[in-house]
């Protein structure tokens, strides 16, 4: 599914309002399946937005694991889960808009 996608965390703290309203959405195909994560040697169900323009998947932003979706309305989802940048565990949301 093609989607506009606003991470809602940085380095795991919520950003504010203002800084939120200056963030240009971030659009790709989303991706939303059950696969086995080697480094924690279990399954999970991981969110992924890939850029798939140039025929190759190349992701835009770190996956998001363990996603869980909480919320879905009108064509906006908002999903929740971890990300893991630099070997470290952030929590994250992403605000997502279908196109």
């Amino acid at each position: 599914m093609r989607a506009k996608v606003i991470t809602m965390r940085k380095g795991g703290r919520n950003l504010h309002r203002d800084e939120l309203s200056q963030l240009p959405p971030i659009v790709g195909e989303l991706r939303i399946k059950e696969e086995h994560d080697r480094a924690l040697h279990r399954h999970l169900v991981r969110a992924r937005l890939l850029d798939i323009s140039k025929g190759t998947e190349h992701d835009l932003l770190p996956s998001l694991t363990d996603a869980r979706l909480i919320q879905a309305v009108d064509g906006k989802m908002t999903l929740i889960g971890t990300e893991r940048v630099d070997h470290a565990e952030f929590g994250q949301t992403w605000a997502v808009e279908l196109t």
